[in-house]
């Protein structure tokens, strides 16, 4: 096989893969709707089992506290607590993470428990918003189906004809050495 072929089979196999991933997406968007509207309607987000083939979930969001303006919050922790900054002014990840766990929200406020401060730069994200589902598939049928696509993929390259020897020859070396 010359280059030219090698090429002609890899744009050939990416353009599959391009329209399969726009197609996954479609039917991924379709059962993501449909989660969102039973969450809507009943308040909890879906787990659907689906014995042998795979388990959906919605994820939902948590709500947490977040930097909402680095400058302020850095400038006042910098005032605060100037141990816990470094000399680049930037406040140390592993006490923001403590830190913003422990703030008390006082109506639009956040407050400093220890001071009774409020914290400028720091907002809250809020909770209970529905992310988007996530599919485990089972082990035996991500198989099954990984047998399907090297079928159809056979399918098609026989059916591209003679443009596509690659895409047969890299199979049928597959099938030679299990």
């Amino acid at each position: 096989m010359n280059r030219s072929d090698v090429v002609k089979g890899i744009v050939w196999l990416d353009q599959i893969a391009a329209r399969a991933k726009a197609e996954a997406a479609k039917l991924r968007e379709q059962l993501d709707d449909d989660a969102r509207s039973e969450y809507e309607e009943q308040g909890t987000a879906p787990t659907w089992r689906m014995p042998d083939i795979a388990t959906v979930a919605l994820s939902v969001s948590k709500e947490t506290v977040y930097v909402a303006d680095e400058k302020a919050f850095t400038d006042w922790v910098a005032k605060r607590y100037p141990e816990q900054v470094y000399i680049e002014t930037h406040v140390r990840p592993a006490w923001m993470v403590g830190f913003t766990s422990r703030v008390v929200r006082d109506e639009e406020a956040l407050v400093d428990p220890a001071s009774g401060e409020i914290v400028p730069g720091l907002a809250v994200r809020e909770g209970g918003r529905p992310l988007g589902i996530s599919i485990r598939p089972t082990s035996e049928v991500k198989e099954v189906y990984a047998a399907v696509a090297e079928q159809a993929l056979r399918q098609l390259a026989v059916s591209a004809g003679p443009s596509m020897p690659v895409v047969l020859a890299e199979l049928e070396a597959t099938d030679a050495h299990p």
